[in-house]
């Protein structure tokens, strides 16, 4: 019975919708409190920038990093207006950049699902300069 339950879950979550605006190019400043910023370049129609604003986006948000290192998105064909200084060019989408005063502090390239992500944004975090 809880495998027919898991099954018909798993069936139900195929078939929900997982559209999102197409990333648009936010240039607002940055909070005068936060130094850190996480940019997320994302692509129109990609399925792993999907699963991270449904999946990971309203946790990060609520979270004390979402509010250390508040979420811009930058749509990929638009990175190099993005007023950030990138150590090397986006080849993957997703990819989260952290930012510290415009200057990136490191990345994580591509979907790592959301515990990965929390802890690899930790560590971006702690280790910056």
């Amino acid at each position: 019975m809880r495998s027919i339950l898991a099954g018909s879950l798993f069936a139900l979550l195929l078939f929900l919708p997982m559209t999102a605006p197409r990333a648009g190019l936010d240039t607002a400043s940055l909070p005068a409190n936060s130094a850190f910023e996480l940019v997320v370049v994302e692509a129109e129609g990609c399925i792993y920038c999907q699963l991270f604003r449904r999946d990971v986006l309203p946790a990060y948000q609520t979270s004390e990093q979402g509010k250390d290192a508040p979420v811009r998105f930058v749509d990929v064909n638009d990175v190099d207006h993005a007023q950030a200084d990138l150590t090397s060019p986006v080849d993957v989408v997703p990819t989260f950049v952290v930012l510290k005063s415009r200057h990136e502090v490191g990345r994580i390239s591509g979907y790592v699902g959301p515990e990965n992500f929390f802890h690899s944004i930790n560590y971006l975090l702690a280790s910056a300069p």
